[in-house]
C-alpha cells in the first residue's frame, strides 16, 4: 500500500520532534494532523512524554490513521497512549510495523478499566 493511502495500515514512518515553533508530528513528512483530522474535525494538539489528555490524543491520531477505524482508536489510545505515547523521547520515530504490533497487542489485551 502506498504513503498516499490515508488509512488502512499504511506503510511508512511516523516521526515526532519538539521544534522551536513547537511540537511536529510526520507521516512520512507530511503532517499527521493534515491526513486525518480535517476529515474528523477533532480538536485538540498532540504532545507525548507523559501521560494525559494530549497524548491521548496523539494516540488516537497515530491509530486512527493507521486503522481507519475511529471506534477502534477510540478503544485503544488509552492502552497506546500508556505503552508507547508516554514513553516517547522529544525525538521519535515508529514504523508501521511497530505500531502494528502494538495494535494487535492491545486487541488481546486491552487496557485495565476499560
Amino acid at each position: 500500500m502506498s504513503t498516499n493511502a490515508p488509512y488502512g495500515q499504511p506503510h511508512g514512518i511516523y516521526a515526532g520532534e519538539r521544534t522551536i515553533d513547537g511540537v511536529v508530528v510526520t507521516f512520512d513528512g507530511v503532517a499527521l494532523s493534515e491526513l486525518v483530522l480535517p476529515e474528523h474535525r477533532l480538536e485538540g494538539s498532540f504532545e507525548w512524554g507523559y501521560e494525559g489528555d494530549s497524548p491521548t490524543y496523539l494516540a488516537y491520531a497515530l491509530l486512527l490513521h493507521h486503522t481507519g477505524d475511529p471506534a477502534a482508536a477510540d478503544a485503544m489510545a488509552p492502552g497506546l497512549m500508556k505503552r508507547l505515547v508516554a514513553r516517547l523521547a522529544n525525538e521519535w520515530e515508529i514504523g508501521h510495523e511497530e505500531l502494528d504490533e502494538l495494535v494487535q497487542t492491545l486487541q488481546v489485551s486491552p487496557p485495565a478499566g476499560r
